[in-house]
């Protein structure tokens, strides 16, 4: 988080919403990653539907026809 706030510069609107579009990113990726690896997360989250309605506001980072594989 520290180097995300670090390397975007702008007190403006633009790059705030930037900075807060990217940590969004952040955290699904590690939501994906936790998912693949931890059985407890996996529950939590056995589709990506589960975890669109647990996290408002990411819907619409996601593609439309995304779909997670499970390995």
């Amino acid at each position: 988080m520290f180097l995300i706030s670090s390397s975007v510069h702008g007190s403006d609107e633009h790059g705030r919403l930037l900075r807060r579009t990217l940590m969004r990113y952040v955290n699904l990726t590690s939501l994906l990653i936790f998912r693949s690896v931890s059985t407890a997360v996996y529950k939590r989250f056995p589709t990506m539907d589960h975890v669109v309605e647990a996290a408002r506001g990411i819907k619409h980072i996601l593609p439309a026809n995304f779909e997670m594989q499970s390995f």
